[in-house]
């Protein structure tokens, strides 16, 4: 865990010392996932991955302020758009899949599905789709939109950041305590209302309900969400372990190709909807883009964009997904043809 985690770190100053947003996040997934796919073992436990999105959650809502609410009044026609884009989405991306790499009916659909890894991966198993291959297909998504788009917005001149808003005093620590305790106290009622990724999203509310009612004035500083950041990303990146080089490159080569579909998709819908909503684009591209919750709304938070909006979208979509695939899917539990994937346990 500590040598994960240290690898992890490394990746994530790197980053930084390259100027690149979200430096703390897609480094230390980037070295973590080179590391595991070397062969070395890298681990990082579940509780603590809950812990760092407890405290990420919590940070990032404190970046939520009065100002995130007025676009609410935008949520209805972007909601919309978003709709139609999924739907286009999984439509054009199952028929890549099933076309191009030969995968199966099933696990073409849930490898298709943007942005909810936990969700596809447990009705995977149940339909009869490959497990193994929709959990490498949708972190080689994430990975690549998390490194991507950094990197784009990094050294073009495609995203505006958000005006500064007015200095804020910063918080003491006992103020930043008692934020993150209340927060993390939101986690199991978070889990009680089967609210999507509870230990991100219940204390992200909690915290933004927090400073929003204005019960907690002030700014957290930055530097203290870089540790759950590089937990963050290299939690993601130990999910290349245990891939023998064969199946990682078939993965990644249907991985990349339908990143890059659905990157395209989105972008044709996210661009005219920022334009009709006077909205930055680098805002609707992210409530679009088939990444993570978490990982979205980290990097609005990074890029100075509505983290609000963004996870709002984000937390829809899933809603949405959750109740329509299982209905796009066959009860035939077939295995995919493609000689690369591995035997069923």
């Amino acid at each position: 865990m500590l040598i994960t985690l240290l690898i992890g770190a490394v990746g994530g100053v790197s980053f930084d010392l390259l100027d690149l947003p979200a430096a703390y996040l897609s480094g230390a997934m980037l070295t973590v996932a080179i590391w595991a796919i070397a062969g070395q073992k890298a681990v990082i436990p579940s509780w603590l991955g809950n812990i760092s999105f407890i405290a990420t959650g919590s940070l990032l809502g404190a970046g939520i302020d009065r100002n995130s609410l007025k676009s609410i009044l935008d949520w209805p026609i972007s909601l919309i758009m978003l709709g139609i884009s999924m739907i286009v989405l999984l439509t054009l991306v199952r028929l890549y899949l099933r076309q191009v790499h030969h995968y199966d009916r099933n696990t073409a659909i849930l490898c298709s599905v943007p942005g909810a890894l936990s969700f596809v991966v447990a009705v995977a198993s149940e339909v009869g789709a490959d497990p193994r291959r929709v959990a490498v297909i949708q972190t080689v998504r994430l990975a690549t939109v998390m490194v991507l788009i950094p990197v784009v917005i990094g050294y073009t001149d495609v995203h505006s950041p958000l005006p500064t808003n007015v200095p804020k005093e910063m918080l003491d620590w006992p103020e930043i305590l008692m934020v993150l305790t209340l927060s993390a106290l939101g986690v199991p009622l978070g889990a009680l209302l089967r609210i999507p990724a509870p230990y991100f999203t219940a204390p992200m509310l909690v915290s933004g309900a927090l400073f929003i009612s204005g019960f907690v004035e002030g700014a957290i500083p930055s530097y203290i969400l870089y540790p759950p950041l590089i937990i963050c990303g290299a939690a993601i990146g130990t999910r290349f372990a245990g891939s023998t080089s064969r199946f990682l490159i078939s993965c990644a080569k249907a991985g990349v190709g339908a990143t890059a579909l659905g990157l395209a998709i989105t972008s044709l819908f996210a661009w005219p909807t920022s334009i009709f909503l006077d909205l930055p684009f680098m805002q609707l591209w992210l409530a679009f883009a088939p990444g993570g919750l978490e990982a979205m709304t980290v990097l609005a938070f990074t890029l100075d964009t509505d983290p609000a909006f963004v996870a709002g979208h984000q937390i829809i979509r899933f809603l949405v997904i959750s109740l329509i695939v299982p209905f796009l899917l066959g009860k035939t539990k077939d295995r995919a043809t493609d000689p690369t994937s591995p035997p069923p346990p």
